[in-house]
């Protein structure tokens, strides 16, 4: 009984040990993600946010360039790369880009999502 338990053991964990959850992010200019007057800005590169992610769950995020995220006067501003928003699943995601600016104001919302999942 106990051997059968250790291998039970044994097998359990070389089977959760395959399963991998990888996040790979290289930004070659500036990330600025600025918010004022009430508005909410957020910036996810290569991330996993708001959810458990599931297994095998692989990110890879390249930006030439830089990142330039703004919101005020109650406006939500997002940029979402290679990204699992809310979402439990398994993904994989590939991004490369260049340079983005995103903004929103007055209550407006915008929202940049580049080889993302986003659940609302």
């Amino acid at each position: 009984m106990i051997r059968q338990f250790i291998a039970l053991i044994t097998l359990s964990v070389a089977v959760t040990a395959v399963f991998a959850n990888t996040q790979n992010v290289t930004v070659s200019g500036s990330v600025i993600n600025k918010s004022d007057s009430a508005g909410k800005a957020s910036v996810n590169v290569g991330s996993t946010v708001g959810r458990v992610v599931g297994s095998n769950n692989t990110q890879t995020v390249v930006v030439n360039g830089s990142l330039i995220n703004t919101a005020s006067g109650g406006g939500k501003a997002a940029i979402n790369l290679g990204s699992s928003v809310n979402y439990a699943g398994s993904n994989n995601q590939v991004v490369s880009v260049g340079t983005i600016v995103n903004s929103a104001s007055g209550g407006g919302k915008s929202e940049v999502n580049i080889g993302s999942v986003v659940k609302d």
